[in-house]
């Protein structure tokens, strides 16, 4: 287009009609207008590309934030889990055992069947109460961690079934172990009682080490999003 209006102006005035220079001012205009029209469009690009960068960086923080939250909220539930369960042997199942055994061989001595029968009825109660108080304890971490299971990663999908496991199965060893009390004060084999706790304990462990499995696996994930 320059190179046009240059060789234009190299001719005379008179041999260029009025309207010839109506026609170029004209297609300048047009030529302006169309990179006007070019950068405003380009502008409009950029700035919906902004938008929807801001968006997707605001959305990604946002699903950030509430798996922070959603991994806070379970290892927090799950190291008060443990804390309280670490010591139920020597907390609570010998406790309550030895209770049951002083008020059963005092009605044994006593060779009161009815007062034996009190304290197994008794005894039994007391297992069923601390069974029903880890069935609500399961049934809380099983809630958490199905929701946990939605957006976790693979590996720390395998480590949470994992751990669901170990909680069912503390939940079953320590239902079966307080049964075995009630044989042993029966049975009078009190050396049995020394073996109780050691499965237990072993699932207290499997359990401690599946939880800082999954810490690891949490941190590697958030460092990865």
């Amino acid at each position: 287009m320059d190179t046009i209006n240059a060789l234009l102006a190299k001719l005379p005035g008179q041999s260029l009609p009025d309207y010839y220079v109506w026609v170029f001012t004209a297609i300048n205009l047009l030529w302006f207008a169309l990179f006007c029209f070019s950068k405003h469009a380009a502008n409009n690009r950029f700035h919906k590309l902004k938008h929807s960068m801001n968006l997707e960086l605001e959305r990604r923080r946002k699903v950030y934030e509430l798996k922070v939250c959603d991994y806070e909220d379970y290892c927090n539930e799950l190291d008060a889990f443990y804390l309280r369960h670490q010591n139920d042997y020597q907390t609570l199942f010998l406790p309550l055992f030895t209770e049951f055994n002083s008020r059963y061989q005092a009605a044994d001595a006593a060779e009161d069947t009815a007062a034996a029968s009190i304290a197994t009825l008794w005894f039994s109660g007391e297992i069923q109460r601390v069974s029903n108080a880890g069935l609500a304890e399961l049934q809380t971490l099983n809630k958490q961690t199905a929701g946990l299971k939605l957006s976790a990663a693979d590996d720390i999908l395998e480590i949470l079934e994992e751990i669901q496991k170990l909680y069912n199965k503390l939940l079953v060893v320590s239902s079966e172990q307080m049964n075995k009390l009630v044989a042993i004060t029966l049975s009078k084999d009190y050396e049995a009682v020394k073996f109780i706790g050691e499965e237990l304990q072993q699932v207290g462990r499997e359990l401690k080490t599946q939880s800082n499995l999954l810490m690891h696996a949490i941190r590697r994930d958030l460092l990865s999003f």
